[in-house]
């Protein structure tokens, strides 16, 4: 029901741990149209069922199809925003990477200070400034 556009845009743009669909492995992708709702709406249910896609779960029944609907002509969709979209999400993707290896350092700072709090190799003062400054960031 929305523009096909902005539908793939959305699956691929989701935050990266949601992305079910990265835009590298992506090599073609096709489209039916139909003259009804209703008709994409079977269609929708009749491919799920027949392909049993991984990504496709929702309307999927436990057996199979007893049914065969006639073909439908397949287009493929090309966007010339295609490299656009893969250079920001590869942006996306490695600031993600960034901001997690800096918590994953700063999680390991932590854990190094508190353990020099509890050797006595710092104090309890000098814990919690420490905490403040690079922890809390204050």
């Amino acid at each position: 029901m929305q523009p096909l556009q902005n539908r793939i845009r959305g699956h691929l743009f989701k935050k990266p741990m949601h992305r079910a669909i990265h835009i590298e492995l992506v090599t073609k992708i096709e489209y039916a149209t139909f003259q009804s709702q209703a008709d994409m709406y079977l269609y929708e249910i009749y491919y799920i069922n027949l392909w049993k896609p991984p990504l496709n779960r929702d309307d999927r029944a436990s057996d199979s199809l007893t049914v065969k609907l006639p073909e439908v002509e397949w287009k493929t969709f090309t966007t010339h925003l295609w490299d656009k979209w893969k250079a920001e999400i590869k942006k996306i993707d490695e600031n993600t990477e960034k901001e997690k290896q800096k918590k994953l350092k700063t999680f390991e700072k932590d854990r190094e200070m508190r353990a020099k709090r509890r050797a006595g190799e710092i104090s309890e003062d000098e814990y919690w400034d420490f905490y403040n400054k690079e922890i809390l960031n204050l």
